[in-house]
């Protein structure tokens, strides 16, 4: 994908119909772009962040939005119609009182919920780019890993989440994601 990114790709994923395709390069620019891949045109870019990304993804129930994560940052992203035509609007999410973190891990939810890893190892509740909860073990302040969350994934029939961290274990959760 020509003129993406000046040096290299962190991070790339297709729309869920396949018609679009979401990158983000790596330093110094940082660009996350949305490119019709087929005809290698570029549709709608945007500077990610400032620090390296290391996820993208389209939302799987909400067309037009995407996610992107890295280097102490959680983004939502709207394709927004405006009056000069298609924009690419990001919100930074607001860590409050928790720790900024690094984001790899991070999956959303049908309710527009995100849930997301962080370096300490706890999970956030994310709606609207602010933290509704911090998920731990149960026990005085157990974290549910010992280090970076990196993986996070959802089995919605089962509701079923599956969590892998820098400690070396793979967790599995029950989830309520009505909740």
């Amino acid at each position: 994908m020509k003129g993406g990114t000046e040096r290299m790709f962190t991070a790339a994923n297709f729309s869920n119909d396949g018609s679009q395709l979401a990158t983000v390069g790596g330093h110094p620019d940082y660009w996350l772009t949305v490119w019709d891949w087929e005809n290698e045109t570029m549709i709608l870019r945007s500077k990610a962040f400032s620090q390296e990304v290391f996820k993208v993804n389209f939302s799987t129930y909400f067309t037009g939005q995407l996610i992107t994560s890295g280097v102490g940052h959680i983004r939502f992203w709207k394709m927004a119609s405006t009056f000069t035509g298609l924009k690419l609007e990001g919100a930074i999410a607001k860590f409050g009182t928790v720790p900024i973190s690094d984001v790899a891990g991070y999956v959303e939810l049908q309710n527009s919920k995100v849930l997301s890893g962080t370096e300490s190892g706890s999970i956030l509740v994310w709606d609207d780019g602010l933290i509704k909860a911090q998920l731990k073990r149960p026990g005085e302040n157990m974290m549910c890993h010992d280090g970076m969350i990196e993986y996070i994934a959802l089995n919605e029939d089962t509701k079923e989440m599956t969590t892998a961290g820098a400690d070396g274990f793979i967790r599995f959760w029950n989830l309520d994601v009505n909740t």
